[in-house]
């Protein structure tokens, strides 16, 4: 994604702020928002590997009266997203210069979570996603940068061929210890996707420093909005997260799982990758900026590297 493309992104989102004034309550039940990870962040004119992901959510709290007093915050999201993928650059001539498959990866995503009084969470959804062909990561791609004037991008005839799928998502997180100042503390989480796209276990320790909110109002995990009234507390923390991910199959990388002729090139995963982000969070009454660096591991069974790129979130409450 381009920087000029970036920031009328974000100037349409912040021209959300002056409407502050026509919500007279205090109680935000609502957020939207979006994400794009690129490894334009690392301020390198590349296209390598995971290069350019965009999602859009909308979140609703759920009134916490209508199920058991133990709940502390609820809420139901909905995402669409797109991801492309590359070889290790976005011009590759043959097909023995494939490292890692090309392919778009097209998503709707729904989730439940749930909050508790002693900071436990639980969350449960579906995803639902296309690969190859159907998910126009090639249109996309080849649109964008002739648009904008950069290079010629080679080596879509290799991607994979279409396929659908779906997968189930968990995913638990508890406080772990905060100290006396309540400027510090950590929290476990862990992520499992049992499907046709992503087989995967993650576990990750969260560490936060800073003015923090405790996990059921916290933008840590999605707990800005809520169904009850509270003193909205400003959030500005660092934090970092080692991931480790046990992983069986990521069709981007495995092709379709239903499918046969899975592409002209296609790879096994590496079944451990080692993740870290580092990043800074912050929360006002009403807008929501996160912005992080996500670096991995190697993640494909062949010549490709390990990879990273940084990712931007922007969120409005209402």
């Amino acid at each position: 994604m381009s920087r000029r493309l970036l920031s009328f992104l974000i100037f349409g989102f912040l021209i959300l702020i002056p409407f502050h004034s026509v919500f007279s309550q205090n109680l935000y039940q609502h957020e939207i928002g979006f994400q794009n990870d690129n490894d334009v962040y690392l301020m390198r004119l590349q296209d390598q590997y995971y290069t350019n992901g965009i999602r859009f959510y909308y979140k609703k709290a759920i009134d916490s009266s209508e199920f058991s007093e133990s709940f502390e915050n609820k809420f139901w999201s909905i995402n669409i997203g797109h991801k492309i993928f590359n070889a290790w650059s976005g011009t590759v001539y043959s097909q023995s210069e494939v490292d890692r498959p090309l392919t778009g990866y097209l998503y709707i995503r729904g989730e439940m979570s749930w909050f508790t009084k002693n900071e436990h969470v639980f969350s449960l959804g579906t995803e639902i996603a296309v690969i190859g062909g159907s998910a126009f990561g090639k249109d996309l791609q080849t649109k964008f940068h002739r648009t904008f004037g950069f290079y010629d991008i080679k080596g879509w005839e290799y991607q994979l061929n279409s396929s659908i799928g779906m997968d189930l998502r968990a995913s638990y997180s508890r406080l772990l210890v905060r100290n006396k100042l309540n400027n510090l503390d950590a929290f476990i989480k862990g992520d499992l996707s049992l499907g046709l796209n992503n087989t995967r276990l993650s576990v990750s320790p969260n560490f936060r420093w800073g003015r923090i909110n405790p996990l059921y109002e916290s933008a840590s995990l999605g707990g800005r909005i809520q169904s009850k009234q509270r003193k909205s507390v400003k959030e500005f923390y660092f934090f970092y997260r080692p991931q480790i991910n046990w992983i069986l199959y990521d069709s981007t990388i495995q092709g379709g799982m239903l499918i046969k002729d899975k592409g002209l090139v296609t790879f096994d995963v590496r079944p451990f990758v080692f993740s870290q982000s580092f990043g800074v969070q912050l929360a006002t009454k009403r807008i929501g900026v996160n912005f992080n660096y996500v670096f991995n591991t190697k993640e494909v069974k062949s010549e490709a590297t390990a990879h990273q790129y940084g990712s931007l979130s922007m969120a409005y409450y209402f």
